[in-house]
């Protein structure tokens, strides 16, 4: 573990925030003796469950289950990693997070973070401000007229313009602090082969791409008639660039993100314009996915803030066929997925301007869930009498996306159950099957599944230690386990004797091993092992708050002699340890795996053991 700048500099920013300060930008605050309660942002609260602790600089809900620090705070309540929250915070409090890249960047250099991100602010105004006031952006203006964009989306969404001249942006980069090394690092500009810069972006309508805290870092760009040539693809998109992976990215979350607070779900379209045509109509939770298709990493950022999503289909036929690409991953991974096909040759900034925002609700509540929409795709292939062998393949087809819905140890909802019996009898009776042999045969792949994946559960074990991974919600700590824990937190001063007499392998549960790894490591860097230290240290939420919970519990007992309890714990553990000794020795005698010299030492080894525990015990009862 790495106590160095990183540490620090987390430990900086907890030091410089006040979590009192931080809630109250966000929630109504009321002093109740020496904390502070709120209504809890995450649960239908009727009266105050949510706990502030100044003197802790902690959070907790008694009806979630929940808590944590500023950092858990802002994660859970703004959506975002704990990247991004301790870069927000560093902002915030001016605390330079320089200190934690590796190796040291020199700012203002083309891997200086703060630098690109400066620049690509710097180029958003600057395309924003040529499609203001450049006489080439007329016929700009008017395209964007023509395609009902009004003003106020424009300024929204900062729309821009790039002048179309191959070297505008490094001419217009000369005024500034940014060298063309760091323009092209961002991707902006492209470098020729024999010397010199190109704009990427020559003579195309601006769309910037923001990350979920509204920075440009990067921008989408589609060729207007009078600016292009035989060559001029229709669109372009910055490359991945340290700022941008357009599988990270959806366009729009950044407003969208308000917006399910609301209406629980997002709605996914393909175009910038669809999703700008939606949010002038009043459809504030539209995305769009940036250049690529929707992936598993699109999934893990949608999850972010929902697990409703409607996927919105244009009405041609690559739309549809689209669908079959994203279906399975999101019945995997147990999320709401709902399809909606637009009328043919449709799409809908199209269908919107044409119709309205009544008709696309309308529209919207036809939307089916995946497995109906994969189940009419099937339906329609097939046709209504189809042979043997096409019904044998429709029917894998669907039970296999079927297989990847984990039922296993309650994984899946009530409804999720439900919809799956409704599928594999509509299947039984479309196909002329027993509903039997459908079940079955969805066991088997789904043990098929299953086993696929323990192995690569398995693999994953193997290559990490087990004290790396996060204490799991489920694992709980034993009694003695929570005992030897109190007892750290009541003085820190008893680490070191507990570190001497009882070693890691005593430790069962995972959130156990976790914490004792932190408490020997923070011991032998010769740092303070406090709960302020250890909350430090804690990334998941889920070890903030058994910490919470541990500290609690043993401010409650207020027990004045530590060092009597300790005795009686490490006693304990001896007393178990020897236990099992003693049962894996005479498992040796029974199983015969000895010789007679062997077998005479230990058992005179065990009486030994015997008169002792007797005498111990005729002397404490006499």
């Amino acid at each position: 573990m790495d106590f160095g700048a990183s540490h620090d500099t987390k430990e900086q920013i907890r030091q410089a925030v006040d979590i009192v300060d931080l809630a109250s930008n966000y929630l109504q605050l009321r002093r109740q003796g020496r904390i502070y309660v709120a209504h809890c942002p995450w649960h239908d609260d009727s009266r105050p469950s949510l706990q502030i602790n100044p003197e802790r600089q902690t959070y907790k809900c008694w009806v979630c289950d929940i808590g944590g620090d500023i950092f858990s705070f802002l994660m859970r309540l703004e959506n975002l990693e704990f990247r991004e929250v301790l870069e927000m915070l560093a902002e915030r409090t001016g605390i330079s997070l320089a200190a934690t890249a590796a190796p040291t960047v020199e700012p203002g250099s083309p891997g200086d973070k703060r630098t690109q991100l400066a620049a690509m602010e710097w180029a958003a105004g600057l395309f924003q401000q040529h499609l203001r006031q450049s006489p080439h952006a007329q016929s700009v203006l008017e395209y964007l007229a023509d395609r009902g964009i009004n003003e106020q989306m424009r300024e929204q969404f900062q729309i821009g313009f790039s002048a179309p001249d191959w070297e505008w942006m490094v001419r217009q980069s000369r005024q500034t602090r940014f060298s063309p090394a760091v323009l092209e690092r961002v991707g902006l500009i492209g470098s020729r082969d024999g010397g010199g810069y190109y704009d990427r972006f020559r003579g195309r309508l601006i769309f910037p791409i923001r990350d979920v805290r509204s920075r440009p870092i990067a921008f989408g760009g589609r060729v207007l008639p009078q600016f292009a040539d035989d060559r001029s693809a229709k669109y372009v998109n910055s490359p991945e660039t340290p700022l941008y992976s357009k599988s990270d990215q959806l366009y729009a979350l950044d407003i969208a993100r308000d917006a399910v607070k609301d209406t629980g779900h997002l709605v996914v379209m393909e175009g910038y314009t669809d999703v700008i045509m939606a949010h002038q109509h009043g459809i504030a939770n539209a995305v769009a996915c940036c250049g690529t298709a929707l992936g598993e990493r699109h999934l893990h950022l949608l999850r972010r803030f929902t697990d409703q999503v409607v996927l919105v289909l244009d009405g041609d036929e690559a739309g549809q066929r689209r669908t079959s690409e994203v279906l399975e991953l999101f019945v995997a991974n147990q999320v709401d997925l709902r399809i909606l096909a637009l009328p043919e040759g449709q799409d809908p900034c199209d269908f919107l301007r044409a119709n309205g925002r009544e008709a696309w609700q309308s529209l919207i509540d036809t939307a089916v869930d995946a497995l109906e929409y994969k189940l009419r795709q099937i339906e329609s292939r097939v046709g209504a009498n189809p042979s043997t062998h096409v019904a044998a393949e429709a029917v894998e087809e669907i039970l296999a996306v079927l297989a990847k819905v984990n039922v296993q140890a309650g994984q899946a909802g009530s409804a999720t159950l439900v919809r799956e019996s409704q599928v594999l009898g509509r299947i039984a009776r479309k196909f002329h099957l027993r509903d039997e042999e459908i079940r079955e045969r969805l066991k088997v792949l789904r043990r098929s599944d299953t086993k696929l994946t323990r192995i690569g559960s398995d693999q994953s074990i193997t290559d990490s230690t087990e004290v790396s991974q996060p204490p799991s919600a489920q694992a709980l700590l034993s009694r003695w386990e929570q005992e030897i824990f109190e007892l750290v937190l009541s003085d820190a001063s008893l680490v070191g004797p507990i570190i001497t007499s009882i070693p890691l392998t005593a430790m069962v549960s995972r959130p156990a091993i976790w914490l004792y790894e932190q408490c020997r490591q923070l011991h032998e860097a010769h740092q303070p092992v406090t709960f302020d230290r250890l909350l430090a240290l804690a990334t998941h939420e889920r070890q903030q708050k058994l910490l919470i919970d541990l500290d609690e519990s043993a401010n409650e007992k207020q027990e004045s002699d530590h060092d009597e309890r300790l005795r009686d714990l490490v006693d304990h553990y001896r007393h178990q340890n020897e236990q099992i000794v003693r049962r894996a020795e005479i498992a040796h005698l029974r199983e015969g795996k000895l010789d007679a010299n062997q077998e005479e030492e230990l058992l005179s080894k065990l009486f030994e053991n015997l008169k002792r525990r007797q005498s111990g015990s005729l002397s404490t009862d006499g």
